[in-house]
């Protein structure tokens, strides 16, 4: 990660309490957030955004783990005792919804038969992930939320629409229309919410010293699947030149060193 990602990530981290969740969360994951800004910044340089088809393989990876996150959310809500609602109720709270919007833009991207294709296109990963999120309980739920809902609401989202609408279209950045602009009181005011929210999430919970934990534990669980699920699409996107260029320019980022390319584990 560049110095001033660095120092972005700690400016954001920093805005948590001390001692609070979302800063035990943000530290759980910074190695491999260190390594996922890596992976973002070599596929974007690599070419990511020059072929929609490459654009579409990678968004389906997070589409279908967003989905089966956000379907598992509602599920135990449904099923939630009045008399001590779910945790996952105060992050649906936030009104954040992205399965839609993710939608739009496959649609808008590879036609009427996205489904079909992004079926064929998921990844073992990715596959991986649905199925650990299709049964999470309600504490491993607000961790994915963290992860998967998490960088775009905290300015992940208003940095990448302008380079996705310069590339495709206004068609294909349905998925950023709540995390953009003045939407909810604008980036700082969504940012805040968001923080605030983990921050004050576990308060007046008897359970809360056992929850902290958990969920800091599988934030980090979370993150690593992200990754995996990130590297198996780039290996697959571009076949071997793709590939060989991620892999140096992953390199470099994360070293300062170089590499010599090496041959695909994906064929």
């Amino acid at each position: 990660m560049s110095g001033n990602e660095d120092e972005q990530t700690d400016r954001v981290r920093n805005q948590g309490k001390t001692d609070g969740l979302f800063r035990a969360c943000m530290d759980e994951i910074r190695s491999s957030h260190t390594t996922g800004q890596a992976l973002r910044t070599a596929t974007l340089a690599a070419g990511l955004l020059s072929d929609r088809c490459c654009y579409a393989e990678l968004l389906g990876q997070f589409y279908v783990a967003t989905a089966a996150l956000e379907k598992r959310m509602d599920e135990l809500i449904k099923n939630s005792d009045d008399e001590k609602p779910f945790l996952v109720a105060k992050v649906k709270k936030l009104g954040y919804s992205f399965t839609s919007g993710y939608e739009n833009d496959l649609q808008a991207l590879l036609g009427q038969e996205w489904k079909s294709i992004i079926k064929s296109w998921t990844t073992e990963p990715a596959k991986q992930y649905v199925q650990r999120l299709e049964a999470a309980n309600d504490v491993e739920c607000v961790a994915a939320a963290f992860i998967l809902h998490g960088p775009l609401i905290i300015g992940g989202g208003a940095m990448l629409k302008p380079r996705v609408e310069r590339a495709f279209g206004e068609s294909a950045t349905n998925v950023f229309e709540d995390v953009t602009g003045t939407a909810k009181g604008g980036r700082s005011s969504r940012r805040r919410e968001f923080i605030d929210l983990y921050d004050s999430l576990l308060e007046n919970d008897s359970d809360a010293k056992e929850q902290f934990a958990t969920i800091v534990e599988n934030c980090g669980e979370f993150m690593k699947l992200n990754n995996q699920m990130m590297l198996q699409c780039v290996k697959c996107l571009g076949g071997e030149s793709m590939w060989q260029q991620v892999q140096q320019r992953l390199y470099l980022l994360l070293f300062g060193g170089s590499l010599q390319p090496v041959r695909s584990p994906v064929q």
